[in-house]
């Protein structure tokens, strides 16, 4: 059957007249209403009343971004996240509705590890709500994965100035301060930190293990024992006392802490070092020497283990091999000395690709792949129409298909739909 034209405006006109209707038979607070019913039904995952509700509104002229965003959560909800993209950009033509979809655009832009769109959106979330505190925890995290470190630091304290109670802003400076070796720093963030966690919770402790590690490096061992002693009794952690132990020259504790640390983890780097430090006290050399070995099967770039092994050769004599190590371990500093400069440099660069893909070359040498994928990951995330960073995180996985980061998905692809998702913002 062939519709005239004649037909065909009828058939416009009975659907413009069903919108005209529903608007009509609706109360005047029906679609505040009903919206709110939508986003209670979002924060249930009931996606089924939450499609209902944007159905309805959807045929209302001033409401079609409130149901552009109900659908956007259901998307995402659902994993749907290109066509949620789609769905949030069709909602920030709104003023009552823009702010949401740019900041859960921004959330997905960053779940997908796009941070330069990610870092865009957020921050223009920012622009019109200064106090958005989740877009601000966001935007702390996109700068962090990218290795901006000074501007995490920055955002972080705007959010620990808006949430004073919160652990975690504050909690997350210290673990930045920390890798960036400002241990003063970091031991302050720390103290504040373990303040505010919640009593006897895991997190506690793991504030007050970093909290020690940073006490060790500024050589506080007495204060390094007290907090460590909320600390838990992980290997590392008791590796940690048996350091601070034997710098108070308190020898057989420390030697006791130590075995019970390799009693969990063998190759422990720390407690073997003490070990062996206690073994040549007690003129135990060879015993040292394969604790030694053994840790460095499992940690062949650790430094220390390899200037260590150095001495203990070098004391029996055993000159050639104690030069092979000084060697190695001279070779493993020049490329940590490099490693560390890189990444001073770019604590407060947000644009640069190819000292980031640097970093994570030197990492790979260094057999830190956790290290090296995150700096893939980053130079990646920030130029994902240029061709090298992905090119190059794709060899990565290939050389260690088992170092991949399971935990967090791998960018998307430049498919249209993700293009066309994120061009109207």
């Amino acid at each position: 059957m062939k519709f005239t034209a004649k037909k065909s405006l009828l058939l416009l006109a009975s659907v413009a007249g069903i919108g005209l209707l529903i608007a009509f038979l609706l109360p005047a607070q029906a679609p505040a209403d009903l919206y709110r019913s939508g986003r209670a039904a979002v924060l249930k995952k009931d996606w089924k009343s939450a499609t209902s509700a944007a159905d309805r509104l959807q045929h209302l002229p001033t409401w079609k971004a409130h149901a552009a965003l109900l659908r956007g959560y259901v998307a995402r909800g659902r994993g749907q996240l290109n066509e949620a993209l789609l769905l949030f950009s069709s909602a920030n033509h709104n003023p009552a509705t823009r702010t949401e979809a740019y900041f859960q655009a921004g959330s997905i832009c960053y779940q997908q590890q796009q941070y330069s769109q990610a870092t865009l959106l957020l921050r223009q979330v920012l622009e019109w709500q200064p106090d958005h505190t989740d877009a601000l925890r966001l935007l702390a995290a996109s700068w962090y994965d990218i290795g901006a470190m000074e501007k995490a630091i920055q955002t972080l304290r705007e959010v620990s100035r808006l949430a004073p109670a919160d652990y975690r802003p504050v909690y997350m400076q210290a673990t930045i301060l920390r890798d960036f070796e400002r241990f003063e720093d970091a031991a302050l963030a720390f103290a504040e930190a373990a303040e505010k966690a919640p009593n006897n919770s895991t997190v506690a402790l793991e504030i007050h293990a970093e909290w020690g590690d940073c006490l060790i490096q500024l050589r506080r061992w007495e204060q390094a024992l007290a907090v460590l002693q909320k600390a838990g009794n992980w290997p590392d952690v008791l590796a940690l006392k048996a350091q601070a132990m034997y710098s108070l020259r308190r020898f057989d504790e420390a030697s006791a802490l130590a075995n019970q640390a390799l009693t969990q983890d063998p190759t422990q780097p720390d407690a073997a070092l003490v070990v062996a430090a206690t073994s040549e006290r007690r003129n135990q050399i060879d015993a040292g020497l394969r604790l030694l070995t053994n840790c460095l099967q499992k940690h062949p770039f650790d430094l220390r283990l390899h200037n260590r092994m150095a001495e203990l050769l070098a004391t029996l004599n055993r000159t050639a091999e104690a030069e092979q190590f000084r060697k190695q371990a001279a070779e493993i500093a020049a490329l940590r000395a490099r490693l560390s400069a890189a990444q001073q440099e770019l604590v407060r660069d947000t644009s640069t690709v190819e000292k980031r893909l640097e970093i994570a070359a030197v990492a790979e040498q260094l057999g830190e792949l956790k290290t090296a994928e995150q700096w893939l990951r980053a130079a990646a995330g920030m130029a994902p129409d240029q061709q090298a960073p992905a090119t190059a995180l794709q060899q990565f996985l290939q050389r260690h298909p088992t170092a991949q980061n399971t935990s967090n998905p791998a960018p998307a692809q430049n498919s249209a739909a993700a293009n066309a998702g994120s061009a109207e913002f």
